[in-house]
């Protein structure tokens, strides 16, 4: 038996998270264990090594690379972004081959499954919950060679009805999961375009919490199961010396138990394999006894849930975590303090009836982060089916709407456009909302430019919220309606487009001091990045005239130096004002307090940078240039 299994594009430009898809790479190792004759595909992949694939002719050439294969059954996964693309193959693949046995799974098809074989008629089976154990039985079915007991977790139809019989944690053991079949896929391809050398990993999966706009409870059920450590250790080595140097922990909450955390700790750390790695955790378990062993570890980012942050949304999506602000600070600071980097997400509240004040307090408690060091995403709701949230809202209209996936994520075209979610907005959450759509529009638009301003100018607008008393949300809603309708503008010039507006209009604001301060900085922080990397200027010496390469640099003066201007309480005693240079070196960003007398001769620099000429420079100011690394000389000086 000849089986095919796809993963569809989800990604565009973006290839920080680009690895094979685990997933379908232990699916294809316990099928081929089985006899079975295993291909696999990776759109997304062969989107970002030719972006052409992912144009008019998508369907066509993703069709024809199946078929390609002789399959005689295809398998299709989902988390739910691209779930049409999925269906859309497999019609196609059926209408060419009706002999073709089309299979989907993986958690957005798992939680609408009965769905999708009751509207799509083209799919013949749905697996439901973890795949191996219902995929294996499948196969076995499909070729004549399974015993007489129902199938579990494989929703297929009989008669007009739709049988499926559930059921959760399936596998005795995660430790009876094969070693991954790498060699489907062109490594190699991977690690080319992601530098990090990225591999996904799968130490457990499950969590013990039930918040409920997330998937994982129905999808795992309740609780966790884990591979044992020493298990953990031998297959981060073998990665290791497939080329991986950084793994993704893909369980939803690596942090369940503190003690099984150390234990795998220091499982990571006795097998020494030079390996670094990220996680998803939980910000109760971030205190110092389990952030040790972590860092040493190779933990160097985690992805933290912060989520609901008004009393309304923790009471909704019953998500309790966050206590304030000090709370979450120090749990912040001390992941920071030993390595590791925290990307926080947040829910952010729409404003109901006119009131702003829950809007404002998640968008301020994403901001602090932002300007505490930490990664940010913020998140508008998307109601994942079969959900505690989903039943909540059951009686609630969906409206389409391709909002999401054409500004606030990374997708190609063939994402953005679903006609199945026209038809049933209410089975696609990427593609639906429960707001109304000129609301949600308006919504959206604020998230776009939320997310491109705590990028460029964090320090502006928390001065702006602290020291002004400024709402952040009155001022993203009254940039978005000067916007209009982003989808309309080329999405490269999106986001200068809101730089640009945003500097103009803020510049216009009776600001207070510290504002300023933070706005002059961060505007020339921003001249200095888009700057091209270096320009030239001749400097006459003793008769000499030598070329020097000058690193982009802008001057500006504050009124306090730069901490007290990140920082939400005042600045230390003895911090005062000065001429501040930015300059960009090796790709960072640098800052150097310098005096009056040299502020007026990079002034001088600039000048002639710009008008060209050659001017003179002191000795020892020369050399200071030279030594901050603000100009290099370029070839032997010539005598003038």
């Amino acid at each position: 038996m000849r089986l095919t299994l796809v993963q569809p594009p989800n990604g565009y430009l973006d290839r920080y998270d680009l690895a094979p898809p685990l997933g379908l790479l232990t699916l294809a190792a316990i099928a081929r264990e089985d006899g079975a004759d295993v291909s696999l595909l990776d759109f997304n992949l062969q989107g970002m090594l030719d972006p052409s694939f992912l144009q008019e002719e998508f369907y066509r050439r993703a069709v024809d690379a199946i078929a390609e294969t002789r399959p005689d059954v295809v398998g299709f996964t989902s988390m739910a972004l691209e779930s049409h693309v999925c269906l859309e193959l497999a019609r196609l693949v059926k209408e060419a081959d009706p002999a073709v046995v089309t299979v989907l799974g993986g958690p957005h098809f798992s939680a609408i499954a009965r769905e999708a074989l009751t509207l799509y008629p083209w799919i013949d089976h749905v697996i439901t919950g973890e795949g191996e154990e219902p995929l294996l039985g499948l196969l076995r079915r499909l070729r004549g060679a399974a015993g007489g007991d129902e199938l579990v977790n494989v929703a297929s139809r009989r008669g007009g009805d739709v049988e499926l019989r559930r059921g959760l944690k399936t596998l005795g053991s995660l430790d009876e999961l094969p070693f991954p079949a790498y060699d489907l896929v062109p490594l190699q391809d991977y690690f080319r375009l992601n530098p990090l050398r990225l591999l996904n990993f799968d130490s457990g999966r499950g969590c013990i919490f039930r918040c409920s706009f997330c998937y994982s409870p129905g999808h795992w059920g309740q609780g966790e199961q884990v591979k044992s450590f020493d298990r953990v250790a031998e297959e981060v080595g073998r990665l290791y010396e497939l080329g991986a140097r950084h793994l993704f922990f893909v369980q939803d909450n690596l942090v369940n138990s503190a003690a099984a955390t150390k234990e795998l700790c220091q499982a990571l750390i006795a097998a020494d394999t030079g390996m670094t790695w990220n996680a998803y955790a939980t910000m109760q378990r971030l205190v110092p006894d389990l952030l040790d062993p972590l860092a040493e570890a190779g933990c160097t980012e985690l992805f933290i849930g912060v989520d609901a942050i008004s009393d309304q949304a923790r009471l909704a999506f019953g998500k309790h975590f966050f206590k304030g602000w000090d709370g979450l600070r120090d749990r912040l600071s001390a992941c920071l303090s030993r390595g590791i980097v925290p990307t926080c997400a947040f829910m952010i509240d729409p404003p109901s009836n006119g009131d702003v004040g829950d809007t404002d307090k998640a968008l301020m408690t994403a901001l602090l982060t932002r300007n505490l060091g930490c990664g940010i995403r913020l998140n508008t709701l998307t109601v994942y089916n079969s959900t505690g949230t989903s039943a909540q809202m059951a009686d609630v209209p969906r409206h389409y709407t391709e909002l999401k996936p054409r500004l606030l994520l990374d997708t190609p075209p063939v994402i953005q456009v679903n006609p199945y979610a026209q038809a049933h907005p209410e089975l696609f959450p990427f593609h639906s909302t429960v707001m109304p759509v000129p609301r949600y529009t308006r919504f959206v638009t604020a998230m776009h430019l939320a997310y491109t301003l705590f990028s460029s100018f964090p320090r502006t607008l928390l001065r702006h919220a602290l020291d002004d008393g400024g709402s952040l949300w009155g001022l993203l809603d009254g940039l978005a309606d000067e916007l209009g309708d982003l989808t309309a503008m080329a999405a490269p010039i999106r986001r200068h487009t809101e730089r640009e507006l945003f500097q103009e209009r803020f510049a216009a604001l009776s600001s207070s001091g510290r504002a300023k301060d933070a706005f002059d900085l961060e505007r020339a922080e921003l001249e200095v990045s888009v700057t091209p990397m270096r320009s030239g200027v001749r400097v006459r010496q003793d008769g000499r005239s030598t070329l020097y390469q000058v690193m982009p640099y802008d001057l500006v003066w504050l009124q306090e130096p730069l901490a007290g201007l990140t920082r939400d309480d005042e600045p230390d005693p003895g911090e005062g004002p000065g001429h501040y240079v930015v300059f960009r070196e090796g790709g960072e960003l640098r800052y150097c307090l310098v005096d009056e007398a040299v502020a007026g001769e990079l002034h001088r620099v600039r000048d002639c940078v710009a008008q060209g000429g050659e001017l003179e420079l002191a000795p020892d100011l020369l050399a200071e240039l030279q030594s901050a690394g603000l100009l290099e000389p370029t070839r032997v000086s010539e005598e003038v």
